[in-house]
């Protein structure tokens, strides 16, 4: 729709708005002050109908123009706002048609590069189109990774958050009597194992994965004699035991935004009281809140038990607005020291020692990527029996006693 918005001065416009609706001339919003003037609005298609009908003996002044034909007559008489138009729904288009950052959270054991690699692989990256079939992408990462117990993708706008639940691993017991290895449960370079029984299999500095073993409870026996006339080594299998120390790195990452948001007094004030009397309260602040944004103060003057409760107070609400100030890098390396804490004690075990620690910051548009990388010193040996039917071909249960293992 087109409208003109008219101020026209003269004598008798009441005879004017009367030849107007008689010739279908359509007029809104119209009013009349005084006899000498009226204002209205006038339809688009109109518009020439009506200069005909005042004629010279009414003055008529636009005063404004409505509708999507004056918006797009300004608007290509603007080149420079056209092209700056242009360029912000291209970009408004971009960041909601495509993937432009991905976050993971809940991940422990996993590693947030594994878990990307996997998700690229599955279809969701950086890039990708938001018109992705994110229960293909849910399915395939429940195929790929068994460690995963629940896995949760949601997208905001060209953001996407990934959020996992990581199965726990079944605790297996090793008897007393049984033979086993010490397998290490975590990567790490090895710091020093203290071997009770069985044979060391690793040295200082090596680097283990998950599952090697580090103490072995496999040991051969060089004496032939013991060999029975039997041809190959024979083995002794023991009950390993002992400490395994290694350092393991542990990495985090985690966001801090640029800006902080403060809040800040304007000086306009309400004052108020309160008045309690039993389970009766009368509070003015609660009856009158003119502002969006306020804090309430209040100040106890008079507080009685006996006869009855009665608390008497003066208040006030201040009006309140957010502004945003850009944070300076101390602030953000006290956050992010606040947020490694934190993380160290959701994650890494009490016995833990803590050798390193360093941050990394990556700064974006308005978010702060921050990888935290830890290096502790811990316990990583754990028992795992090696022992299954049909594991040597004879075996002595008194002390374990068998040939070269099948």
């Amino acid at each position: 729709m087109h409208y003109k918005s008219i101020l026209a001065e003269g004598f008798e416009v009441h005879d004017l708005l009367s030849r107007c609706l008689k010739q279908n001339v359509t007029l809104k919003n119209i009013r009349v002050p005084d006899n000498c003037e009226f204002t209205a609005d006038v339809k688009g298609k109109d518009w020439q109908r009506f200069l005909q009908i005042t004629g010279n003996r009414y003055r008529v002044i636009v005063t404004k123009e409505k509708g999507f034909k004056p918006l797009i007559t300004h608007i290509l008489s603007r080149r420079m706002t056209l092209v700056g138009s242009l360029i912000f729904l291209t970009v408004v288009l971009l960041q909601t048609s495509f993937i432009s950052e991905i976050r993971v959270f809940g991940y422990e054991k996993l590693t947030e590069r594994e878990i990307l690699k996997q998700l690229q692989e599955a279809g969701l990256y950086v890039g990708c189109s938001r018109s992705v079939d994110i229960d293909r992408v849910e399915i395939k990462m429940y195929r790929d990774f068994e460690e995963i117990s629940w896995i949760g993708i949601e997208l905001k706008g060209g953001l996407a958050e990934v959020t996992i639940a990581e199965r726990p691993e079944p605790v297996v017991t090793v008897k007393n009597d049984e033979p086993c290895n010490v397998v290490a449960i975590k990567e790490g370079y090895i710091e020093k194992v203290i071997a009770r029984e069985g044979k060391t299999s690793v040295n200082k500095d090596d680097f283990v994965h998950v599952g090697d073993v580090v103490i072995s409870g496999i040991l051969e026996i060089e004496d032939k004699t013991y060999s029975r006339g039997k041809g190959g080594p024979l083995f002794r299998y023991v009950h390993a035991e002992g400490e395994v120390y290694a350092k393991t790195v542990y990495r985090f990452i985690c966001y801090q935004e640029s800006n902080a948001l403060e809040k800040k007094k304007t000086g306009k004030t309400v004052p108020g009281i309160r008045v309690s009397v039993g389970n009766s309260t009368f509070n003015t602040a609660a009856m009158i809140v003119p502002y969006e944004i306020s804090v309430y103060e209040e100040k106890k003057i008079l507080d009685l038990l006996w006869p009855l409760p009665v608390e008497f107070a003066v208040n006030r609400v201040s009006e309140l607005t957010l502004c945003r100030t850009k944070r300076n890098q101390e602030e953000i390396e006290k956050e992010a020291n606040r947020q490694a804490r934190d993380l160290i004690k959701r994650h890494l075990p009490e016995s833990a020692q803590i050798l390193n620690k360093g941050l990394k910051f990556l700064p974006g548009e308005n978010i702060i990527k921050v990888t935290i990388l830890i290096e502790a010193l811990e316990q990583i040996g754990q028992k795992k029996s090696f022992i299954s039917p049909g594991a040597c071909s004879e075996k002595i249960i008194a002390g374990y006693y068998c040939l070269a293992p099948e």
